[in-house]
Order: structure tokens, then sequence, then C-alpha cells
């Protein structure tokens, strides 16, 4: 992304716009032009100069050529400050055709493509040498693929490609660690139809961009040839390493590597670790016993292996031993529940005695009580904070800035409360509380999507979770700590944190009294990646109770869930025409997602239920975090996926009535609630509701888009002459009742 401000360079339109991948070009036959040298007049600058002038320039670099006709008619040139692109582009001089290696200068128009600086039009150029040497490729990490180095010789090592087979044109990520790449191949590259390597390989490259605006990502490297994919012939761990056998002395670290080696780690409850285990024997699947650790205690500790002198570290991890706590979960709603589909425990619908729930919780306190919440206006909890102080317990409080909060005006003053107040998203979007972390018997913690609210509790459908836990209660400690600056009474703002300036600093991994719990927080620990993953693991069922839903890899997630064999998807969302929103998407590709706008309260939820009623690993994905882009990049959420055939009943009962609630609309699509003619259609649509009476009528496009609304009695002619050919989705609002049918506009 250059520095300067941008235009649009008047290059024609690319029908891949936005598309992640280089844009393949077309250059004039160097034959036609073999013998033609246009020579610069012009003194050259440097190329860093020249990257750092106002796009429309006109420059002069000299440098040496580090790309051949394998990338296209592009040519990428590196002098000893930075490297650029070089496009013969329409008006440029004829009979550019440089080779690696060749020593040039060029002058011509500094300009943006999608995101690459480069040079197009190449007004005059000259060859002065060929055959040099290239420069060295500078060795970067996936992360470091960036502006910093783009147009530039580098190299990744131990990468490890995703896919298999043979190679295709297009991109090919390759992760290094945690770190990912995507290296990408034009059509007719010469490594087209070769093997992808298994193993680790050293991968030389151009660093490119194909971006659309405003270009800040789209990152890309460029092999030329097959000699830039080299197997790595050291030792590699094969990432990710993984915590088992999780117990409270201790647990198992596993891994892969690509040669034989042994099986090693440095450990210890700090960064510096301070410890060493290693295991018997030399093996590619290591498996190495960490014991005699402290019960709900949290170790770095990185692994590594070592073989023939060479030694390879994996990326250092946080982990947590078991606790010897209860382990006891307790779910709530705040709603009705549909025991007839319970597997045995019977879910719990709070109605009215929502607060009072909260309130017996904080009574419980005895030492510590830190609290994340929202927006706060109900004055039963304020006061029963209140109490908690009045008895010696040490209370914290966090809330969102831009809220009313207004039974926080009650609360004790010697009680610390921290705002955040940078304005960004929803903010600190949590609602969780620690009680009394240090003590094993009491440690417990609250999660789920209720605000302490009067809307939330009496009116708005949520779920809540208390979980005694001391190990999962240290580890919310931990993420309040960030936020609060310190570890003390006071908030320390010089040291807070919150959103995007937060890390990924808690461990992942918990056994609660037998039940894997996996514990994440927004927006740094890859919540979206993980809701990704449960989806694509899901072999039964995906039911979803969501207030938003606007994340589109999730989106796509559900799509590819829904079209697998045997996998039921079903799902209620609330807010359905927000921009973005993934619904109208999915319900025009068959996804049987239904509306909750029309019922009363808000569904508030923001869970998933994966798998329930089979013996494949059924799990609750629960917690603060919107299916948003704002609670995936900026936001301060909290999210938990409990592994339990239980749990995930409890939520399926809750969800059952939610799913009931919208019986009519379910009924009303399957009847004549709607006619259409002609379907398809070319320029109208007469649509006709069923009953008489005002209909409020509406069409949504493919993704979700509201192109036409309007109100009606009876009979009504949309046209729809100016809108692109596709799948639309015509809904009519009557009475209450929703009735939904798609319509095929054609051309």
């Amino acid at each position: 992304m250059h520095p300067v401000a941008k235009f649009r360079a008047n290059m024609g339109t690319n029908p891949a716009q936005g598309r992640s991948f280089v844009p393949m070009r077309c250059s004039l036959s160097s034959a036609f032009f073999a013998g033609f040298l246009f020579v610069s007049s012009t003194q050259a600058q440097s190329i860093a100069d020249a990257r750092n002038a106002p796009l429309g320039s006109q420059v002069t670099v000299s440098g040496i050529v580090t790309s051949g006709p394998s990338l296209g008619g592009i040519r990428y040139v590196q002098d000893a400050t930075a490297g650029i692109a070089a496009f013969p582009g329409s008006g440029s001089a004829p009979g550019f055709n440089p080779q690696p290696g060749d020593a040039i200068t060029l002058s011509g128009t500094l300009v943006e493509y999608s995101g690459l600086l480069e040079i197009t039009p190449i007004s005059d150029f000259s060859i002065s040498s060929t055959g040099n040497a290239l420069p060295a490729p500078q060795v970067i990490t996936p992360d470091q693929l960036n502006e910093l180095v783009e147009s530039e010789l580098v190299r990744i090592e131990g990468a490890y490609f995703s896919g298999s087979g043979t190679f295709t044109s297009g991109l090919w990520p390759v992760q290094v660690g945690a770190q990912t790449a995507n290296i990408y191949f034009r059509s007719g590259h010469p490594m087209i139809g070769t093997p992808v390597p298994s193993g680790p390989v050293d991968i030389t490259g151009i660093a490119s961009q194909f971006d659309s605006a405003p270009f800040t990502g789209g990152y890309q490297l460029l092999p030329r040839a097959n000699t830039d994919i080299t197997p790595h012939a050291l030792i590699s761990i094969l990432p990710p390493v993984q915590q088992q056998a999780l117990v409270a002395d201790g647990f198992t670290l596993s891994w892969q590597t690509n040669l034989p080696g042994s099986s090693e780690a440095f450990y210890g409850t700090t960064p510096a670790f301070g410890s060493h285990a290693d295991g018997a024997g030399s093996t590619t699947a290591h498996d190495l016993q960490l014991s005699g650790l402290q019960p709900a205690t949290f170790y770095y500790a990185q692994a590594f292996s070592v073989a023939g002198g060479d030694t390879a570290f994996s990326v250092p991890g946080i982990y947590s031993t078991a606790s010897t706590s209860s382990g006891a979960i307790h779910v709530y709603f705040t709603k009705s529940v549909d025991t007839s589909v319970s597997s045995g425990t019977d879910a719990i619908g709070l109605f009215q005695a929502t607060d009072d729930t909260l309130k017996a919780y904080i009574d419980r306190a005895q030492q510590t009580l830190d609290i994340a919440i929202y927006n706060t206006n109900s004055t039963l909890l304020v006061a029963a904070v209140n109490a908690a102080a009045d008895r010696g317990v040490q209370v914290r409080w966090i809330a969102e800035g831009s809220n009313a909060n207004t039974a926080l005006a009650a609360l004790d003053p010697t009680i610390p409360v921290l705002f955040r107040t940078d304005g960004q998203g929803s903010g600190m979007h949590n609602k969780f509380f620690v009680i009394d972390a240090e003590d094993p018997e009491r440690a417990t913690i609250m999660s789920g999507s209720c605000n302490w609210t009067v809307q939330s509790f009496f009116d708005d459908y949520n779920n809540i979770l208390f979980i005694q836990d001391q190990a999962l209660a240290r580890c919310y400690r931990m993420e309040f700590e960030e936020m609060w600056g310190g570890s003390g009474a006071q908030p320390i703002p010089a040291f807070s944190r919150f959103g995007p300036d937060k890390t990924d600093n808690t461990p992942h991994l918990f056994n609660v009294d037998g039940i894997l719990v996996e514990s994440y927080f927004s927006p740094t620990d890859g919540v979206t990646d993980r809701i990704v993953e449960a989806i694509n693991a899901a072999d039964h069922s995906v039911r979803l109770a969501l207030f938003v839903f606007t994340q589109n890899d999730i989106g796509d997630a559900v799509l590819a869930a829904h079209n697998r064999p045997g996998v039921l998807v079903q799902g209620d969302v609330e807010d359905v025409n927000s921009t973005g929103s993934e619904f109208n998407y999915l319900v025009g590709q068959g996804v049987e997602l239904y509306s909750h706008e029309n019922e009363p309260g808000l569904l508030h939820h923001k869970y998933a239920i994966i798998d329930e009623g089979s013996t494949d690993d059924p799990l609750v994905i629960t917690g603060s975090h919107n299916w948003s882009a704002s609670a995936a990049t900026v936001n301060d959420e909290n999210t938990l996926v409990i592994h339990d055939a239980t749990v995930a009943n409890l939520f399926y009962q809750e969800w059952n009535s939610r799913h009931s609630d919208v019986t009519a609309i379910k009924e009303a699509e399957q009847q004549p609630g709607i006619s259409a003619w002609p379907v398809p259609a070319n320029n109208w649509i007469t649509v006709e509701p069923a009953a008489g009476g005002l209909a409020r009528i509406s069409l949504h496009d493919a993704t979700g888009r509201e192109v036409y609304r309007t109100e009606a009695q009876g009979r009504t002619t949309i046209f729809v002459a100016e809108l692109p050919a596709g799948l639309y989705t015509l809904s009519c609002m009557q009475d209450g009742v929703r009735s939904q049918r798609a319509v095929m506009v054609v051309r």
C-alpha cells in the first residue's frame, strides 16, 4: 500500500479485482522488437526514493532484474535500497523483455495496481550488462510478507504446504509455526503439475501484492522456477504442538517432526522457563509428559527436537494443568425451554428469577469479585456488589464507556470502575465475572450472552453459565487484568489494554472435571477461525441461535456444512437485515435459517450446537462474541467451547423452544402464503399475498442485500428490469407472519 495519496491508474478493469491473486497480463512480443533498445537519459534515483514519490510521478530507477517470463510480462527490479515492479502496459516503449541478472535502467510512470506499486507505462529503458548475480534473498517469516519487502527477493524457511497432490494455478497457503502466508502460481508457471512437497521446504520468490482498496492485504510470495522451492534438509516441527491428557499434576505435549529426533521441552511458570524435560528414543511422533506440576497453574512451554546436531523449536505456548475444583457447570436460560427433548437433565428457564440467580452467585463471593460487563442498569445487582464490598470482598469493575450504565451511579464510590472509552465497535462487550479465583472450592466464572439490564433479564433470550473451576477462573482473571492494567486493586490506565492492543496470552484448553472446555478472548485469539473449524468438523448437525450473523467466512462454513451429506443445518437469527447479513444469502442457497425479528424479545444469543445427540464430540460454542467483524477485530469478547453431551442437550432444549417460536413462519413458507409470476422473471414480477390486508414486500439478492421494499394492499408489481440476473429471495410480512420464496431473474 503506497504511503502517498492514491489514484486509480487508467489500466482497464480486472474482472477478478479484489480476489487474492496476481493478475495475468499480456506483454508485447519481444521477438517483433528484437534489436530495439530504448535508452534513458534521465538521472536514476534509488528505488526506495522512487517508491516514496507521489503516484503519477515520472521516475527513473536502476537495478538488477530478479524475475523472468515465468511471472508473465511483469518484471521485478531491485537495488540496494528496495524493489519495484515494472510492467510494459499500454503506451510502453516496445521490446521490454529483460531477463534475471540483467542490470537495467528504466523510466516510466509510478502507479498502483491492486496494491502493487509499479512503473507503467515504461517510457524508455536500457540494459547495461547481463548475467549479474541476483541480490541475496532476505529471510523472512510469513508475518513479514508485507509492504516493507514488496517487490523484493525473499525466502521463507521451513514452510509446510497445507494442500497435497500436484500444484495448480492459484493460491497455495503455507504455514511456519502459527504463521501463514500465500504462495501464488500463475497459469503456465513451470511448477504447475509438479508434486506438492509433503515436508518442510524453503521457498524463495518475489514478495508481491494483489488486493482491493484500501490495499492493506493480499501479500503473496511468487516463486519463479522449480528451484525456488527446495526441501528443508534439517529437522523441523510440524505445527501445531497439542496439549493432551490434562491432569492436576501435569499434561502431555504432542507434536510431529519431519525427521526422527528427540522429544524435549523447556517449561516453567514464567516465559523464562527454567525447567527441562526429555523423553526416550528418537521418533517423528512425539509425546512428552510433563509431571510433578501444580494444579490449576499455568506453564509456559516450548517443545523442541534434536537430530544430527540440528534443533527444531516450536512456538512457545502457555498451558494449564487441571484444577482440584468441583468442575460443576450450571447452565441457565432467561426464557422457556423445551424439556420434551431432554436427554435426562432438564434445562432451566429462569424467567423472573434471572437477576435473583445472578445475585445469589455474587453473594457467594468471599475474597475477590472481578466484573467485566458491557452494560448495567440493574440496581439489584449493584446493591449485591456493594454488599460484597461491605463484607470485605475486593471488587474491580470494567465497563463499556459508551453505554449509560445507569445503575453504576448507585455503586459504592470506593469500588474502582474502569471504562473502555476509545469508541470502537461495541467496545468492552464482555459479560463475565470471576469469583474467588484463588480458592479452589469457590473459584467460579460467569459467562454467556446476558447483559446486566432489565431488558436482557426479562425481555430478551439469553444464556448464562456458571463454571466452578479454579484454572478457568484464573484464566478469566488474567484476561481481566490485561484490560485492568495490572493485578492490583486499582486500575493502571497506562498499562490497560483493550481490543487489538491485547495479546493472545491465556491458555486455551481446560479439563473441567473430565469435560474438555476451550476458552478464547477476542479479538486476539482467533475466535472466528475456531468457530469455522468447529462447523467444518460437524458430522451430524449444526444448530444456531444468533443475534447477528455478518461474518462471511463463517457463512461459507455453514453453507459447506449444509452441502455435506448427512449434516442437518438449522438456525434462527435476530438481525437479519443488518449490513452484510449472511441470512438472506444462506436462505437463498437453501440453508434452513429463520428470522426471529418479528418475535417478541430479542434473540440475543451467540451460540452454536454441533452434533448434539451424537457420540462424535457434541459441543456448544457460546459467550459474548457475536458472529460479526467488530467482534472478531475490535471488541473485547469471551467465548467458551464446551465438549459435553449434557451441556449440548441443555442448549438444544432451549434452541428447540426458540425454533418453535418461528413455527408459524415455517408453516407459512410451506403454504401458498405468497404467489409470484412469471418465474423466472425478466422485466417484472407480479406478487400477490394469500390473504388480504396490508403486506410488507421485500426482495433480497444472493448476498442478502435488500434491493426492493414496499407496502401494498393485495396484488402489486415489482419492476426488475434493472436488477442483475440471479437468484433473489422474495419476502412477504403480513399480520406477523412471514412468507418467503425464491425467484429467478433472467436476461
